[in-house]
């Protein structure tokens, strides 16, 4: 019975730990529906646009082949997927960090005929 409360107050904490893992921080995910120098628009799984200000500690990250490379804000377009980590500031959400990763094009479709 003592180890079963001891594993029961072990997974408790572990929840604990993963739901305040973002401490005060804003956990958004989705896709970028607006890009510009000021700011970023999220649309996320409930379909509502959320904007983003964009600010000069801000940092970026882009997920590529299963590995994180450095990047800029330069680098973010509509259709990308986005992870952003943001803190409420006086004027909206400011990013921290925005993770992102460029969505996968579809093969081009065969036409009759082709021989590729």
């Amino acid at each position: 019975m003592r180890i079963y409360a001891m594993l029961a107050a072990i997974v408790l904490t572990l929840a604990a730990v993963c739901a305040y893992a973002h401490g005060d921080k804003i956990h958004l995910r989705g896709t970028l529906t607006v890009v510009t120098a000021m700011s970023i628009t999220v649309k996320g799984a409930d379909g509502k646009p959320v904007e983003v200000k964009l600010v000069k500690a801000t940092t970026y990250t882009l997920r590529s082949n299963n590995a994180d490379q450095p990047a800029k804000a330069g680098d973010l377009a509509v259709g990308d997927m986005v992870v952003v980590h943001a803190t409420q500031g006086d004027s909206g959400l400011e990013a921290d960090e925005i993770k992102f990763s460029v969505p996968i094009k579809a093969p081009a479709a065969k036409t009759p005929g082709s021989l590729v």
